[in-house]
């Protein structure tokens, strides 16, 4: 999708599909993988004609491991996600749950993006071909311009069939700020819509990173932690088990644009596991959310990373 903006191409995301006939048309075995997601490219002028019954592929499949591991559980919970029919699908799709904050309680700090002049001009190739997990941080600032402009341009939106109207989101982003010059380490809320960050609590919460992290030295490394939460009550009710689906791929898209984000600024990120206990931490303005991701960003040890 990155590339296909960046080449002025419209790209939208489907996860409304019916699974079964798109599994079928790829020639995918449902037992060992099935398609998560579509991205349609291009221009469309006329309505395509019906399309006539899709017969098997027959692909041949080269085996990627000597053996193969089975998780039940998540082909029980893949298939209780599944669409089926046509009317399925059309209710399925938009009418996002729009949850909204509540006025900022306490200090706000404005972001500070760089101007349309001041940004980066690397073609996004070179950017893509930069990117990679960053495997060690220095413990070094960046900006709070940097951080503005990953936070700004990373959450513009994701053109895709469940966040209706344009610009909706299902994922919340709270941080842990380490280093980042011009703005008090703590933890930190984003207010998308009024593009301020809501102080929270101060303090050096680096072990705390660590632990959060699943105890690793990345996200105490980092410059900030950014932190994808999402109340999933009314996004289950809304989209039924498929709606997890939604707020994973959402969190991967924003997760993604943060990376290239940072790396456009020369700057690392990577995308980390956690443990629950981060729910706890942003509590009380956090209660009844889930984590979904974390990604941690700062300036590489060129030596480690």
């Amino acid at each position: 999708m990155a590339v296909a903006t960046a080449l002025g191409l419209p790209a939208n995301v489907v996860c409304g599909f019916a699974d079964a006939e798109v599994n079928r048309l790829l020639d995918v075995d449902s037992q060992r993988e099935v398609a998560f997601s579509l991205v349609p490219l291009g221009y469309v002028s006329t309505t395509p004609p019906h399309h006539p019954e899709v017969s098997a592929l027959g692909l041949a499949i080269a085996p990627l491991s000597r053996s193969e591991v089975d998780y039940p559980l998540m082909r029980e919970m893949h298939a209780a996600s599944s669409l089926h029919a046509t009317d399925d699908v059309r209710r399925w799709r938009g009418g996002t749950p729009l949850t909204r904050f509540p006025p900022p309680a306490r200090q706000v700090l404005e972001l500070q993006p760089f101007a349309d002049a001041e940004m980066p001009h690397d073609p996004i190739e070179q950017v893509i071909l930069r990117r990679g997990s960053t495997r060690k941080f220095a413990r070094a600032p960046i900006s709070l311009a940097q951080l503005s402009t990953m936070l700004d341009r990373a959450t513009r939106g994701v053109p895709a069939d469940f966040l209706d109207p344009p610009g909706s989101q299902l994922n919340d982003l709270y941080l842990i700020v380490h280093a980042v010059e011009g703005l008090d380490p703590g933890a930190y809320v984003f207010h998308r819509e009024r593009g301020v960050l809501e102080r929270l609590k101060l303090g050096i919460f680096r072990s705390e990173a660590g632990h959060l992290g699943l105890d690793q030295e990345l996200p105490a490394d980092a410059a900030v932690d950014i932190f994808f939460l999402a109340d999933l009550r009314p996004i289950l009710h809304r989209f039924g088990n498929r709606g997890y689906r939604a707020v994973q791929l959402e969190a991967g898209i924003l997760g993604g644009k943060l990376y290239l984000a940072a790396y456009a600024q020369r700057l690392g990120a990577t995308g980390l596991t956690f443990y629950d206990d981060v729910t706890r931490f942003f509590s009380p303005h956090a209660a009844g959310k889930s984590t979904i991701f974390l990604v941690a960003a700062g300036r590489s040890d060129k030596r480690g990373a």
